[in-house]
């Protein structure tokens, strides 16, 4: 691209963070065009969910080491088309023009260690400008980060010949572990609501389970009150010192945020299932499956360039039915997990956690009045085939495969429409996670 000078390519940390504080929500669509995989992008966000431009910073510094071998010309030649792809021209002309650029002595003294020369697979470690110390130096293997003006000092947590070993696992424990299946299908003040015939699910899943070794304990039509005792009950009073790891499915109506209880109130999905099993003393690895809608949207799909029309056979499938109001969820269709060693007794909140939710945000889950959801049959089928051999990961890319292949059919306005599902994992995962125990390896 004409008028881009060397100086001009010099595209800093401190540069970086300058375009992040001016780009907005457009910053992910950013990350697409400057060809991050989504899911790069969403665990970014994921990472600082209450930090927009630390998240920024984060996609913008591992685009530049992902593309540092084309050397910094090109780099602000793509960052450039990007930024006019995402139809921020004023960002575009400013990079240009040079205007994010921190010329050496023209302001006070930046403290830089970004690392460029990473090899495929190793850690990734982040560095951020902060207000270089005239009386002390970073020490080494360590990372600055700002924190509204103070250094925080991050010290790397791995070496980085750890980083090319074989990806880390889970140890396994005496047990697979302990699964809550909680299944709600009648809804006594609302009987339109009653999810038939959605036994099949529960039961289904819990044979699969016991298949592989779970000690299952499945809850049918709870109340609010009784869905979080119930959970309560599942965190304190069973021993899950013993488990590989713990299995939690709740299969209900959604509304949003919330899995409604049969007394159609709310059970809040972080406030009252995930986090107080994530939070808890449990060190096992939790795994949760989510069977409900999270929004009012119909998914009738796309069509792809290489794929024929399925045919237009109407079949008896319907849909889980909720209110359309959501919150902000990562969509991921093909996540993959970047599996990093932490061997420190402090650990993120978050870790050792794996989320598998229907549907995307915003969508509705289909389920068959006879054969059961989509979601949860596509798990049991997967489980039954390959859950003593692979990963958790893995499983659930197979799952989320089988999802979105699905064909279902439903009557819109008098006419049969095919409707599609994409399921959707979140994963805070350390180290690939198997469903097996001591005994039956």
């Amino acid at each position: 691209m004409a008028g881009v000078t060397s100086e001009q390519a010099m595209l800093s940390v401190v540069a970086l963070t300058r375009l992040a504080d001016e780009l907005g929500n457009e910053w992910r669509s950013l990350g697409i065009f400057l060809g991050l995989p989504k899911v790069k992008v969403d665990l970014c966000d994921a990472n600082h969910p209450r930090d927009m431009e630390r998240a920024i910073v984060d996609m913008l510094v591992m685009w530049q080491r992902k593309t540092a071998d084309r050397g910094p010309e090109a780099q602000v030649v793509q960052l450039v088309q990007a930024l006019r792809e995402v139809n921020r021209v004023d960002l575009a002309e400013k990079v240009m023009d040079g205007d994010f650029i921190v010329r050496r002595g023209t302001g006070a003294p930046v403290q830089e260690t970004m690392d460029m020369d990473v090899e495929e697979g190793d850690q990734e470690s982040y560095s951020y400008p902060v207000q270089a110390e005239a009386d002390a130096a970073p020490p080494q293997g360590s990372i600055h980060t700002p924190n509204h003006g103070q250094g925080i000092h991050v010290q790397e947590t791995t070496p980085a010949a750890a980083n090319r070993a074989p990806p880390p696992t889970y140890p396994l424990g005496r047990m697979v572990g302990r699964a809550l299946i909680i299944n709600n299908i009648k809804f006594p003040t609302r009987h339109q609501e009653n999810r038939r015939g959605m036994e099949k699910d529960s039961h289904d899943l819990e044979q699969v389970l016991k298949k592989l070794g779970f000690k299952v304990t499945t809850k049918l039509n709870l109340n609010s009150t009784e869905m979080k005792k119930a959970i309560r009950k599942f965190v304190e009073t069973k021993d899950h010192s013993y488990s590989t790891c713990l299995l939690v499915s709740v299969m209900t109506h959604g509304s949003g945020a919330d899995a409604m209880g049969t007394d159609w109130r709310g059970v809040k999905l972080h406030q009252d299932i995930f986090r107080p099993i994530i939070s808890s003393s449990i060190a096992c690895p939790k795994i949760f499956i989510m069977q409900m809608c999270r929004g009012g949207e119909l998914d009738f799909g796309r069509w792809r360039a290489d794929a024929s029309r399925p045919s237009d056979d109407p079949e008896d499938e319907d849909s889980d039915s909720s209110v359309s109001d959501s919150d902000e969820m990562v969509h991921d269709e093909d996540l993959q997990v970047d599996w990093v060693e932490v061997e420190q007794s402090l650990q993120p909140t978050d870790s050792d956690s794996v989320i598998l939710f229907a549907c995307a945000d915003g969508r509705k889950a289909l389920r068959h009045s006879l054969e059961g959801s989509v979601l949860i049959q596509s798990v049991v089928k997967v489980f039954d085939e390959h859950g003593r051999d692979e990963d958790i990961d893995t499983l659930f890319t197979r799952v989320r495969h089988e999802v979105a292949n699905c064909n279902a059919s439903i009557d819109v306005d008098g006419s049969p429409r095919i409707v599609k599902q994409a399921a959707e994992t979140r994963v805070f995962l350390r180290k690939k996670l198997f469903l097996q125990c001591q005994q039956n390896t």
